[in-house]
């Protein structure tokens, strides 16, 4: 038993490339005889530095191999009789053979004798096989290269009778009393190690001839063996890196990825000529190389794994630039918690060429405003929808903060979100006939809840300063100014829409008549003077409650007024370009389908739009018309002749803006059109109405079909009618 464990250290230290330790382990064990035994394989002096034991003589060199392989030979053989099962399962690394079997090893492995050292036991792992045929291999060639150093020296000298530099060095027909120069000698592969592996199946142990079949082992041995063996092996590993699913895939195509990179980057020439499997899955990469094929693959697997996020940008920046951009494009798509987006967006910053990020971020942006969600399906790590908002709408919304990172990405944020502002406009069916049923809730959400407040502004600014790098293209100023008037024309609108919905809810919670009698019993108690003054009081309070409650509809009508007057005298059109598209360089992030296709969208919505806004403004000064027409009648039915007079006079003076900081009052005729309690004041703004869309400046006529123009035409013809009726003060008062 000791001496088995002494023969297997020194094994392995034979088998490490370390013969001199195993030399001196023998000698420190106090077997020095086994070291003298061993030393004539090459490994120098084994005695006390007189060169005594070392086997300096080639024709004793050549003997001792020969003796050595039979010895080993012989070992073996009874090594396996003693009791090994070459047929057994995986052989255990650390098992005690015989010491038999041991010394038989380290001779085969000494002498080059691979035929005894594959069937010796101490040999049945696969790697200690493959390490004996190499070692053999070795051997054999150095022989080979001694015997014909020595002939080479032999033949110059002219003769065995010469002098040589060193001793033994004779000539071959010395080396052998039969004259055969090479008896004995194991012939070898001629360094063909593909010939050489082929000894493996032949061995007489199990885990031996089937160990190459794993694909890592597969692949050791054809990078040994090299030349044509590689590229077939990196073809294989390609299709089985194909096959595989799941966890398999994980390990086995992540290996296949790093011994292409290493070998595209060693022998590039040898990349070009790799072939690429057939994709089984349907995936179409176009003509690719075998790298581009697997990195592909691999990218794609760590998309699909939401824990190996963090890898692949990595990934995708060893592709060529456009599947690296169309990749991560497609892998941000799915990419919605805000944590995740900063990470994998700062990753593309690091790892992808200078500018490369925003381009990626367009792709992703605009595949997501502009493709199909249909069938919606919720992310891992997504944020749930505001109550009030769709999940797909709130997907896309929360899309345009990929662009809100970084400054420089802003003026591409504000191309993209007009671009959503137009989907939810469009999406959102504004009838011209009930406009007040709109529902532009999700694009008042967007700018309020989502957008940055300084949106517009950094665009601006960034715009002018153009220092996105790289190839990228830019959003040009003269698109960012188009592109801020049309963020500034939906959102009057929308501001506008809330203003005359809360005039609507101010309007139908406000009555225009209330009650003024109080205290009709006790009036039959009063003397006159009391009654005078009770009914001045009571006068003046009515008054007074009249003031307040027109004060409200009078603001909500007047914000909302303003509002849809914003929209419809916009400095240059309501949703129409500033600029000239035609004057934008070739160069720009917007392509000219995109433009012409912006243009046919605000085209539309205009046509849609402005015809609504018309409606809703001439709604909201008929409905305060009609309201005050009310209160006023209300006033007269309750106090009548000059007592309603004088209320009506007071009431119209107090909210009359031209001679409110006069001391003096204005004629009763010019307070009834002045005054913004008077009904003729809003009856008058609604006829002039028609005078904004007749102007030619703001282009809303144009917008207008037939029929809308036909039904506008019947509204300003009942203002008219109303106006007509309210200027006459005696007909007020009647």
């Amino acid at each position: 038993t000791d001496d088995a464990r002494l023969l297997r250290a020194c094994l392995f230290l034979f088998r490490s490339g370390r013969g001199e330790e195993a030399l001196e382990l023998a000698r420190e064990c106090g077997q020095p005889w086994r070291a003298i035994g061993w030393v004539g394989g090459g490994y120098g002096d084994v005695g006390d530095g007189d060169n005594d034991g070392a086997m300096e003589d080639y024709r004793a060199r050549r003997l001792w191999k020969r003796r050595c392989r039979e010895i080993a030979a012989l070992m073996g053989r009874g090594a396996r009789n003693g009791g090994t099962d070459a047929e057994g399962a995986d052989a255990a690394p650390r098992r005690l053979h015989p010491s038999l079997a041991y010394e038989a090893g380290i001779l085969a492995l000494l002498s080059d004798a691979v035929d005894a050292a594959l069937e010796n036991p101490v040999f049945e792992s696969w790697e200690n096989a493959v390490h004996a045929v190499l070692s053999a291999e070795r051997g054999i060639v150095e022989e080979e290269v001694l015997r014909m150093h020595n002939r080479a020296r032999v033949e110059a000298a002219g003769g065995k009778d010469a002098v040589f530099p060193f001793p033994g060095m004779v000539s071959d027909e010395d080396e052998d009393e039969s004259g055969a120069s090479d008896a004995g000698a194991i012939l070898g592969h001629d360094a063909d190690l593909g010939a050489a592996m082929e000894m493996l199946s032949r061995s007489p142990f199990k885990a031996v001839r089937e160990g190459g079949g794993d694909p890592f082992r597969n692949g050791m041995m054809s990078f040994m063996i090299g030349g044509g063996a590689v590229q077939e092996y990196l073809e294989e590993a390609a299709v089985l890196a194909v096959q595989l699913r799941e966890e398999d895939e994980a390990s086995f195509l992540r290996f296949a990825v790093h011994l292409v990179l290493y070998v595209d980057s060693v022998f590039p020439e040898l990349s070009t000529r790799l072939a690429v499997p057939a994709d089984d899955d349907g995936t179409e990469y176009g003509e690719v190389t075998l790298r581009e094929f697997l990195l592909l693959r691999y990218a794609s697997f760590l998309a699909s794994n939401r824990n190996l996020w963090s890898q692949v940008a990595l990934y995708a920046s060893l592709l060529s630039n456009q599947h690296m951009i169309d990749m991560y494009a497609d892998f941000l798509l799915q990419v919605h918690g805000d944590a995740e987006r900063q990470m994998t967006l700062e990753q593309a910053r690091e790892f992808f060429p200078e500018g490369a990020d925003i381009v990626v971020l367009r792709n992703v942006v605009r595949d997501m405003i502009l493709g199909d969600q249909e069938d919606f399906t919720r992310f891992p790590g997504e944020p749930l929808a505001p109550s009030g908002i769709s999940p797909v709408n709130a997907r896309l919304m929360r899309s345009i903060h990929w662009m809100c990172y970084h400054p420089e990405h802003m003026p591409d944020a504000l191309v993209c979100t007009n671009m959503l502002l137009r989907r939810f406009f469009l999406l959102n069916e504004m009838d011209a006939s009930d406009p007040s049923q709109s529902n532009l809730y999700d694009s008042k959400y967007f700018i309020e809840k989502v957008l940055p407040t300084n949106l517009v502004d950094m665009a601006v600014d960034q715009c002018g300063s153009n220092i996105i790098g790289g190839n990228a293209p830019h959003v040009p100023e003269p698109m960012v100014q188009n592109l801020k008037a049309e963020f500034v024309s939906f959102e009057s609108f929308l501001k506008a829409h809330t203003k005359y919905a809360q005039f609507l809810d101010v309007i139908s919670k406000t009555s225009p008549c209330h009650n003024a009698k109080s205290g009709a019993s006790n009036r039959g108690r009063r003397s006159a003077m009391e009654s005078e003054i009770s009914d001045k009081l009571e006068r003046n309070a009515f008054r007074q409650r009249k003031v307040a409650i027109c004060k409200i509809v009078i603001e909500a009508a007047r914000r909302a007024s303003d509002g849809w007057m914003d929209v419809l005298t916009f400095a240059g059109g309501w949703l129409v370009d500033l600029d000239d598209l035609a004057s934008i360089d070739a160069e720009s992030a917007v392509d000219a389908g995109e433009m012409e296709l912006r243009a046919a969208e605000m085209k539309e919505i205009r046509s849609t739009v402005l015809p609504a806004a018309v409606s809703m403004l001439h709604d909201v000064l008929g409905k305060t018309a009609s309201w005050m027409e009310q209160m006023v009648h209300d006033i007269v039915d309750q106090f009548g002749g000059n007592a309603a007079k004088d209320i009506l006079v007071s009431l119209f003076h107090t909210f009359d803006e031209t001679y409110r900081s006069s001391a003096s009052q204005a004629p009763m005729m010019e307070v009834v059109t002045t005054s913004q309690a008077a009904p003729a004041y809003w009856y008058k703004k609604a006829v002039a109405l028609s005078s904004i869309v007749a102007n030619d400046s703001y282009g809303i006529h144009e917008t207008f079909s037939d029929d809308e123009m036909e039904k506008l035409l019947r509204l300003v013809a009942e203002s008219i009618v109303g106006l007509q009726r309210t200027l006459d003060v005696e007909t007020i008062f009647e």
